[in-house]
């Protein structure tokens, strides 16, 4: 079995491909439902590294797609998994 490359986030954020456009990744969550009990899932997203502008830091921050960053805890690039075989 092939052992997936999963990055600590915010440790390593995922670059845009070709400078332009993000890279589908596979991110790690976690959250609390409805009943405050902690949940861990499995999705996909997408990483902006220049998102929003932080006038405190005075530089761009990155911003998840469909989550926020302080859910996310490991995240790889899609096309880093293993294709089923034939």
């Amino acid at each position: 079995m092939t052992k997936l490359n999963w990055r600590k986030f915010p440790d390593e954020v995922p670059e845009k491909e070709n400078g332009i456009a993000q890279k589908l990744c596979i991110v790690r969550i976690r959250f609390l439902n409805g009943r405050e009990e902690l949940c861990e899932a499995t999705v996909y997203d997408w990483y902006d590294e220049h998102a929003e502008f932080d006038e405190w830091l005075d530089d761009y921050v990155g911003k998840w797609s469909r989550h926020d960053n302080d859910e996310i805890t490991h995240w790889i690039y899609a096309d880093e998994l293993p294709l089923p075989e034939e």
